[in-house]
């Protein structure tokens, strides 16, 4: 039975070999059983985690292409499944003893490589070197032993770390809200503590209901103790089992509490007390003061904040209209509930900045009166601060930093304000890209099992020309990124080490041969081709073909045939049946983006003012600027301050259009440390087309890798 199981296995991996986000997930469900289930039996049938499975198999194939084909040896990585040729090298290497390179030279048949051996180079066993080096490591190791028993004996504490992992839900009705609620409350009252480092409950929530082992969940969260329970709530009476564990398995404390609901709050308090006790953490006299901290006496108010919190830190606008409703409601029956007031102000400020929303709109306002009562209330409430900080990105650049800094100073802990002072460093009036690196270290580090927080990490690995390192990263936590995401930064990897975009192109066309009906891909040759090959007739053919596979892709689609005038294909597109299908919101965009790109400036300001809560900076500041309306752009700039990846890419296209040069390069000059809205996208623009043979702007391209080409009107041929 097993031998069957494993064959199908195999059969299913062979089949996806050259996708190198194939694993466990994908492999679950193609089996039709569960990511756990699938672990389990892969492990049973092969004694090998499904990853080594994988990897072992791409690696097994690939040293038969090495032999049997003239491909070369990045050409076979890719094929294979490997991301990088590098990495591919790397893990060659380590199962078979020698390089591929060196394999494929070598007069070794497939029959003589054997894996964890080198086979090709041998040597006596006790040769006199071997005796003497034997000695030396028995000597070594009884002297370890006896420093290691030494040490335990001693028991020297461990590095001071933890991760709260979502405790179990054993009540009879489904309560799994109340449950993480208290779990991330007690995580919330340890991360306050300056000695402690505590992971974000985003990266310990990937272990619910995991069949890992403590030690393996405490080595991948890179912590050296645990927190897990279990709450039964029934009849308003609560049951709660928590029980702190090392990295090594071994028990630290545990106890249970049988109590009222009314006193959840005290349970939790002392939960957080009795583990720095444990720890033997020094607390000073303010941070006893957090750890009894009583946030609200009306458990009603209670049980709504509990109730409206966002599960998995969820960005989806029901749950955030939720969460802001239920607080609202928490706060009219405790006007004191500073909690409930910053989670009104963090729920309007991700609405507000998410869908670049202007200052004078309600979710706006909200996000800053809510974070200012809650500092009226207590000026240390660092989730304040946070916010506040976020909502002055682009206004006002002191006033943002200085809150961020209250923000860590009060809550070094916060991953996600980490996350976000790295992207202030990249963006303010004087970027830092070391301390951009700095605080994108710390956040991967609170939460190792952040794609966003990965991915923001990576790209200041690259600025600061740390690319093994990110490469290498790359390799272990790829898994976490979208696929958007790991392409980019591939891409823009290669482009990096090789100073050309030469070498990402002609990967990404060598997937696309080999994935010809994958509509990603063809989205983003077609992006090549616009931004690096500079032909727009291959482009669309791409953007064409990835839209038919792909209907999301139809925007890409239609910017192309109106920013290189392709009027009448656009016009036959609004005509279809899938384009009268889509919502009107989406139509009303559309028919402003022809209007623009045609140059009807007041018939697409017309379809702003119809619909303004639909256009944002981008398009209501181009269409000002294109009628020559200086003051409502300046209105616009001071409405919509938010600042997010394109914003700079943005205000360069406006400062074309205005003929103020010198700030349109100010601004392309700052889109170099944007991770999407960079040069070689916004350099594409027809906006910018007037500066493209100014020597200026020639060397713009040049610095970053793009081949220059005079004109539009010479990379454009009719269809």
């Amino acid at each position: 039975m097993s031998q069957l199981f494993i064959d199908q296995v195999r059969a299913i991996v062979l089949d996806n070999l050259s996708n190198d986000k194939f694993g466990a997930k994908e492999l679950a469900s193609k089996l039709g059983l569960s990511t756990s289930q699938t672990l389990r039996k892969v492990k049973a049938a092969s004694n090998k985690s499904v990853n080594q499975y994988i990897r072992e198999l791409r690696l097994e194939n690939a040293a038969k292409l090495i032999k049997k084909t003239d491909d070369t040896i990045a050409e076979i990585s890719y094929k294979v499944g490997f991301g990088s040729p590098s990495y591919f090298n790397k893990a060659f290497v380590k199962y078979y003893g020698i390089a591929p390179g060196e394999y494929k030279t070598k007069s070794l048949k497939l029959s003589d490589l054997k894996p964890n051996e080198v086979t090709y180079k041998t040597r006596p066993l006790l040769s006199k070197k071997n005796i003497f080096y034997s000695i030396a490591l028995m000597l070594m190791a009884v002297v370890m032993f006896f420093v290691i028993t030494n040490s335990l004996s001693n028991k020297s504490p461990l590095q001071n770390s933890i991760a709260v992992l979502p405790f179990k839900d054993l009540s009879p009705v489904d309560t799994q809200w109340f449950c993480d609620g208290v779990s991330e409350n007690i995580l919330h009252s340890l991360a306050q503590i300056k000695g402690l480092s505590v992971t974000s409950f985003t990266s310990s929530s990937t272990f619910r209901d995991s069949d890992k082992q403590i030690p393996q969940i405490a080595k991948e969260l890179g912590v050296s103790y645990i927190l897990e329970g279990s709450v039964v709530m029934h009849d308003g009476k609560i049951k709660i089992l928590t029980q702190l564990i090392d990295a090594n398995d071994q028990h630290v404390w545990s106890k249970e509490y049988n109590d009222d609901f009314e006193n959840i709050i005290d349970v939790q308090n002392n939960v957080a007390q009795e583990i720095m006790k444990q720890l033997e953490i020094t607390l000073s006299p303010e941070e006893s003061k957090t750890l009894k901290h009583y946030p609200t006496e009306n458990m009603e108010a209670y049980n709504l904040h509990m109730e409206g919190r966002l599960i998995n830190e969820s960005m989806r606008w029901e749950d955030l209209q939720k969460n802001i409703e239920y607080n609202k409601s928490a706060v009219l029956l405790d006007s004191n509930f500073v909690d409930a007031y910053t989670e009104v102000a963090t729920s309007n400020m991700l609405l507000a900045i998410t869908r670049d929303v202007s200052a004078n709109h309600k979710w706006a306002k909200e996000a800053i009166t809510y974070a200012d009562k809650a500092l009226e209330i207590n000026p240390k409430s660092a989730r304040a601060y946070a916010v506040k900080a976020r909502m002055f990105l682009g206004n006002d650049w002191d006033k943002s930093k200085e809150y961020f800094q209250k923000a860590i100073n009060l809550n070094p802990n916060d991953a996600e304000t980490h996350y976000w002072y790295a992207f202030y460093s990249l963006r303010s009036d004087d970027p830092d890209i070391k301390k951009a690196l700095q605080h994108a270290t710390i956040a991967v580090k609170l939460s190792p099992f952040s794609g966003v927080f990965a991915e923001r990490y990576i790209w200041t690995l690259m600025l600061n020309k740390k690319y093994d390192d990110a490469e290498d990263y790359m390799n272990d936590y790829g898994f976490l990124l979208s696929e958007q995401s790991d392409f980019i930064l591939k891409t823009r990897l290669m482009s990096l080490k090789t100073e050309s975009w030469a070498t990402a192109f002609s990967w990404t066309l060598d997937r696309l041969k080999r994935e010809p009906e994958n509509a990603f891909l063809h989205r983003w040759a077609s992006a090549g081709y616009e931004q690096i090959a500079q032909d727009i007739n291959q482009s669309l053919i791409h953007a064409k073909k990835a839209y038919e596979l792909d209907h999301k892709y139809f925007h890409n689609y239609f910017y192309l045939l109106v920013n290189n005038k392709f009027f009448k294909e656009a016009e036959i597109q609004m005509q279809t049946e899938e384009f009268l299908n889509l919502p009107s919101a989406q139509q009303f965009y559309y028919s402003w983006m022809y209007n623009y790109y045609k140059g009807n400036y007041y018939e697409a300001l017309k379809i702003i003012k119809n619909n303004p809560d639909l256009f944002g900076y981008s398009e209501q500041s181009k269409t000002y600027a294109q009628l020559g309306d200086i003051t409502k752009v300046d209105s616009v700039n001071k409405l919509f301050y938010f600042y997010g990846e394109h914003k700079n890419q943005w205000k360069a296209e406006v400062q074309a259009i205005l003929k103020k040069e010198d700030s349109m390069y100010y601004y392309l000059d700052k889109t170099k440390f944007a991770f999407t809205g960079t040069v070689i996208a916004v350099c594409a623009s027809r906006d910018l087309a007037p500066y493209r043979n100014e020597e200026r702007f020639k060397a713009l391209l040049k610095d970053h890798f793009i081949p220059y080409t005079p004109t539009f009107e010479d990379i454009v041929t009719p269809l």
